[in-house]
């Protein structure tokens, strides 16, 4: 497991909450994020923003016109 800092870990966050990284990227950014004094409050908020924008796009078979 490798040590990210704080600006490292936060250039991953999206990916992370996306699904986008490796197993390996995610258990890093999961560490960092368990142990940063400051990082925790920005990746709640990222995950709250996603979570709103997933709730918000068009259900499937939803028609605009």
């Amino acid at each position: 497991m490798r040590q990210l800092g704080c600006a490292e870990a936060r250039d991953l966050a999206s990916d992370l909450i996306d699904g986008e990284l490796s197993a390996e990227l995610t258990a890093d950014v999961e560490n960092h994020v368990a142990n940063c004094r400051t990082c925790p409050a920005l990746y709640r908020a990222l995950v709250s923003v996603h979570a709103r924008l997933v709730a918000l796009r068009p259900s499937p078979g939803f028609r605009t016109s």
